[in-house]
């Protein structure tokens, strides 16, 4: 089984979302979030994606990373080159929530790694005006 890595400049999304996805998937996903430093102010701590990434490493088939801004992709892209950009580890270019959301209803239905990031991507919002 895959697992979701969310990442958040915010620790109240991190953990919203993350306790969103799990409702939606009945908890039979693993999903870790990350948002806020260390003291718990809007930012990323970079350590701790590094750290919750090899966690789940250990532990699933793979893991899909989903970040809101910059920095915490930034952190992501850093985490998977300090583990020799691993093969089953993605970054999903898809908006955080939505991208977040069907990525654990994808994991829970036993997708491959490439399947879940592919439909988590195809959620990007766009306009027609």
């Amino acid at each position: 089984m895959l697992s979701i890595l969310i990442l958040s400049h915010s620790p109240d999304i991190a953990r919203g979302l993350k306790e969103m996805c799990l409702q939606m998937t009945s908890g039979d996903v693993t999903i870790e979030a990350v948002g806020g430093t260390k003291e718990g102010n809007l930012g990323i701590d970079a350590e701790l994606v590094l750290s919750k990434l090899q966690e789940l490493m250990v532990n699933s088939d793979g893991v899909v990373i989903l970040g809101d801004i910059g920095s915490t992709i930034l952190a992501a892209k850093n985490a998977l080159n300090m583990l020799g950009f691993p093969a089953n580890v993605c970054i999903a270019d898809a908006p955080l929530v939505e991208g977040a959301v069907v990525a654990s209803v994808e994991a829970s239905l036993g997708s491959p790694l490439q399947e879940v990031v592919k439909k988590a991507e195809e959620v990007k919002f766009v306009s027609k005006l």
